[in-house]
């Protein structure tokens, strides 16, 4: 019984011998010594993330194997644990991977506290004239509507008077203007000069969010303006705008629209008057390469403001446009502030 035992053990010795040499250990982290591994390759499944949210890296050998469970990662040049990584603050971080002597390129990843949904704020471009009767109703129920929203910004582009903007009948010809008073809503829909149609439209929130720093240094202004995207978008378009508030002038007036039936309306006050843009009236276009999901664009301007301008009662009005001129968002800001974006 014993022979007959010892027999049996000498098969499964062999048994188990022949079947450890019948394959070899194949998967991730496998190394051939005969046609060994010479780089590595890291990608990240986001550049762009909010902060406490995940960011996983993976590994290819030149073999095109993944390998990422035998590589080592460190971010910020921190080895950390495992492959995966979650920012618990704003802002830049770059990542690369070993594997026994090899280094990976560098990637590169961002973490924001802002949302890639912001606000909506109303553009709303008032066509208008001291000479023009009928205007000072849509003025009167713009400022009134001011009083409801916050998000509505209003730009007075006059015609006809001391004020008129150089270039208004550039404007006028873009967006089919053809009498006054008219007010068109993000540049392309006429309003009807009803509440609604504003609160209605600042309702929903927006994928463009806009920022705007500015200094003011004697007479000369500086102006930096920050795009972030929701999504990606191509054939964007930026204007910059300067208003000046507080200018007088007799404003006719052919009934009591709000200000009284004094016709004219001696000494009127005329706010968020368009001086001078500091872009194209239609905007300057914007590299489609700049304006992808999670993208942040940004422009910087100089302008000497003229002596005929009070500095004092001026502000900046940004917004930026579609193809086909409709506004998907705008900022206004008093000079010598600093903004950030109005995330929801």
């Amino acid at each position: 019984m014993r022979n007959l035992n010892l027999f049996f053990y000498s098969l499964l010795s062999l048994f188990i011998v022949s079947c450890e040499g019948a394959y070899e250990e194949i998967g991730e982290g496998s190394s051939n010594p005969s046609n060994p591994i010479t780089s590595i390759t890291l990608s990240v499944s986001a550049e762009n993330v909010a902060i406490n949210n995940e960011v996983t890296f993976q590994v290819l050998s030149d073999k095109n194997d993944v390998i990422t469970s035998s590589c080592k990662f460190f971010v910020n040049d921190k080895e950390i644990v495992g492959n995966k990584y979650t920012p618990g603050e704003e802002g830049s971080f770059s990542v690369y991977a070993t594997y026994n002597a090899l280094k990976s390129n560098i990637k590169n990843f961002t973490a924001s506290v802002e949302a890639l949904n912001f606000k909506t704020n109303v553009l709303v471009e008032d066509y208008t004239g001291a000479w023009c009767g009928y205007c000072p109703r849509v003025a009167y129920k713009l400022k009134e509507l001011e009083k409801k929203t916050s998000q509505l910004i209003t730009v007075a582009v006059h015609n006809g008077d001391k004020f008129e903007y150089s270039k208004e009948s550039t404007m006028r010809n873009a967006f089919s203007v053809s009498g006054f008073p008219t007010a068109m809503v993000n540049r392309t829909t006429k309003w009807n000069e009803s509440d609604s149609q504003v609160l209605n439209a600042v309702s929903s929130s927006s994928k463009v969010g806009l920022l705007i720093e500015s200094s003011l240094s004697g007479s000369t202004i500086k102006v930096k303006v920050k795009a972030k995207f929701g999504i990606t978008y191509t054939d964007l378009k930026l204007g910059v705008f300067l208003l000046e508030d507080d200018l007088i002038q007799d404003q006719r007036n052919y009934a009591d629209f709000g200000y009284g039936a004094a016709d004219p309306l001696v000494g009127f006050e005329h706010d968020n008057v368009l001086r001078v843009s500091l872009t194209d009236p239609l905007g300057d276009a914007i590299a489609s390469s700049s304006t992808e999901n999670g993208d942040v664009f940004e422009k910087e301007f100089t302008y000497e403001i003229p002596s005929a301008y009070n500095k004092d009662k001026m502000k900046i009005v940004v917004f930026i446009t579609k193809n086909d001129k409709t506004s998907l968002n705008a900022r206004v800001s008093d000079i010598g502030t600093t903004q950030t974006f109005e995330g929801v």
